[in-house]
């Protein structure tokens, strides 16, 4: 395989070898058109479903909210007839003495008109003392009694369960079989006081119900409605729905689960139902898979009747990818467009202004230094030609010149080498430098950054003269910007070299006072607990205190991120035996493995012991810093103890 692939190499070397410079080209712009077309129709699929999808999911939750509306209209006008019947004093006495003919008369012609308004035109009554069911729908000239409920006949359990759920009222979609119907029923607690009486109502036909509501003119939209358990209420394929699912034990119900294949997509349903119970103004959205076909589904809360909206939207139907396909057509052509303008253009200013100039060599090449006079609107190219002619003639006299010259030049080149490589090594040490720097304005803008957001946040809404508490917030955004003011101010002087005589900016000062503001400003910015120890002698430093101050704060938000929350954090001004004035920062953290610490000061190197969010360039920093003033960083720590880092700095005086 190795061989086959050495030979075809080959043939590719030796095939473009053989062609000229203008087939290579068209060869190249080919391959690119093929290329870009490939990648634009890939670019283009990928949008255009995208942008299907983002619009399907709007489309989706308008299309949600829409059915939601649409349902709970005529179930809420029901339900709020069929409550305003219950408390009717007529019905009450009359279902406590059904014997009484006043009283019959009277309520049977409350029932009356009701049934009128209900939108079935039908009502029925179920008394829990004597058990005796009523219904009227104005059809049939029956009696109104029809017959006895038996808590042993499974039909009848919906009346039982009715009563001991204990709902003001309840919407279940079942058969009657006794009266040969099957509707979406209403069924409202009828009360004396605190004791359930009886229980009326009304109902939907089914079949005009569930064509109201899931009947959409719009293609490609499916609709259903689960309690819920998931159970299925409504569907356009009765099969499919859940009877008197209230009364039945979940594996008996006609779930989700047989349209909905997947266990993912199952999972999501039953999620979704689960927190939209709690957040019922809430829309759900997920594309699932029923019947082996892609829908996008959005599911809504309906708590007015305890149901669940699920609205299917097939995006191929309702935006398919053909709708795109214009917009497709005018890219593709406009990248086609562009490579023919650029063909063109690379032809008419490159490749013929060079064939010309391949004929002005060969020429050259036979000793013939009359060349063509090439247009000057070739620009560059016919300046270089023209050029050839005085190059040619000034190419002998210049040969023995250059022989003579040819040692001389040698030695200064090897000079000029030698300076260049010192050059050049200075340049290096100075261009780490500059990127120690650029690297310490990138750490210490983040933390100051994030202080101001957060605050000015909070500024916004509420004025400082209303709400003088926040006095210390303001303090801190006044503290941070000033340290971003300082790290800009840093590298605004221009083109200054940056080294370590020219660039620090030394001032003689007091080192006992710099750590006490700096303990004071870092304790009210980060509400802990700094604590400061100072040296009782001489504390007087030659040092760039902006970078002195970066190396402290640099410590002791390590010291708080790592150390427990309100644990305090100790700063403390100490002379070493070198003679070198040492800050050192304790703190009360997890601690440091002996491994660990020989590599901590390393750039980029975290302590992976711990959780704690980081870049690894502080420590790294601080290195630099007290490098750059001659002095050192180190750290001593015991695992669970704590740690304790060093900044240690010459004691030098000003010059």
């Amino acid at each position: 395989m190795m061989f086959n692939f050495h030979n075809s190499l080959r043939f590719l070397q030796d095939f473009f070898s053989r062609m000229n410079l203008q087939s290579r080209f068209m060869l190249i712009i080919g391959s690119a058109v093929f290329c870009i077309a490939i990648t634009t129709w890939l670019a283009f699929n990928s949008i255009a479903e995208n942008l299907a999808e983002r619009l399907g999911a709007r489309f989706a939750e308008k299309q949600v909210l829409y059915d939601k509306s649409r349902t709970l209209e005529p179930l809420i006008r029901e339900v709020a007839l069929a409550r305003q019947l219950s408390e009717s004093r007529t019905i009450r006495k009359w279902s406590e003495d059904e014997q009484n003919p006043a009283l019959e008369e009277e309520a049977f012609g409350k029932l009356e008109s009701y049934r009128k308004h209900f939108g079935d035109g039908s009502y029925f009554l179920a008394i829990a003392k004597s058990r005796h069911y009523y219904f009227e729908d104005g059809k049939v000239q029956v009696k109104h009694f029809r017959y006895t409920l038996d808590p042993s006949n499974p039909k009848d359990a919906w009346f039982f369960a009715t009563i001991r759920r204990g709902a003001a009222y309840q919407v279940n979609v079942a058969p009657d079989v006794n009266l040969n119907l099957t509707k979406v029923w209403i069924n409202v607690l009828l009360r004396d006081r605190d004791r359930v009486i009886g229980v009326l109502g009304t109902g939907l036909d089914l079949d005009k119900f569930i064509h109201k509501v899931t009947n959409i003119p719009q293609p490609g939209i499916t609709n259903l409605f689960v309690d819920r358990n998931a159970a299925i209420q409504i569907y356009p394929e009765t099969r499919y729905i859940s009877f008197s699912s209230f009364t039945r034990p979940k594996e008996q119900q006609h779930s989700i689960d047989l349209l909905f294949k997947r266990p993912a997509d199952r999972a999501w349903v039953r999620q979704s139902i689960e927190r939209l119970t709690h957040h019922d103004t809430d829309i759900a959205t997920k594309f699932v898979y029923m019947n082996g076909k892609r829908y996008l589904a959005g599911i809504a809360a309906l708590p007015e009747v305890g149901w669940f909206d699920i609205t299917l939207l097939d995006l191929s139907v309702i935006m398919p990818k053909r709708e795109f396909w214009g917009m497709g057509l005018a890219i593709g052509v406009s990248v086609l467009g562009l490579l023919a303008i650029l063909a063109f253009t690379l032809h008419r200013l490159v490749l013929h202004p060079v064939s010309a100039m391949i004929e002005a060599t060969e020429r050259i090449s036979h000793s013939d230094f009359e060349l063509p006079i090439m247009d000057s609107n070739y620009g560059e190219l016919g300046h270089l030609a023209e050029n050839f002619k005085a190059m040619a003639e000034r190419v002998h006299q210049n040969q023995n010149m250059l022989e003579a010259e040819l040692m001389n030049r040698t030695s200064k080149i090897s000079d000029t080498m030698k300076i260049l490589e010192t050059a050049l090594r200075q340049e290096r040490e100075n261009r780490q430098i500059q990127s120690n720097l650029l690297t310490m304005l990138e750490h210490e803008i983040r933390n100051p950054a994030a202080v101001i957001s957060n605050t000015a946040q909070m500024l916004n809404v509420l004025a400082r003269e209303k709400q003088p508490d926040w006095q210390p917030r303001i303090e801190k955004i006044i503290n941070s910007v000033k340290r971003i003011s300082l790290l800009m101010s840093t590298l605004s002087e221009g083109d200054i070299r940056i080294t370590k005589d020219s660039w620090l900016k030394r001032e003689t000062g007091d080192l006992n006072r710099i750590c006490s503001e700096i303990a004071s400003t870092l304790s009210q910015l980060h509400d802990r607990p700094i604590r400061y120890h100072a040296l009782t002698g001489e504390s007087r430093l030659w040092a760039d205190w902006h970078l002195v101050g970066i190396a402290i704060g640099n410590l002791v938000d390590n010291a708080v991120k790592y150390s427990p929350p309100g644990s305090p954090i100790h700063i403390s001004l100490k002379t070493c035996e070198t003679g070198l004035l040492c800050i050192e920062v304790a703190d009360s953290g997890p601690g440091i493995s002996a491994e660990m610490q020989s590599r901590i000061f390393d750039k980029f190197i975290r302590n992976n012991e711990s959780d704690v969010p980081g870049t690894g360039i502080g420590l790294y920093l601080v290195r630099w810093i007290a490098q750059l003033h001659g002095g050192i960083a180190d750290v001593t720590s015991v695992r669970g103890e704590g740690s304790t880092f060093r900044l240690c700095l010459p004691h030098r005086e000003s010059r």
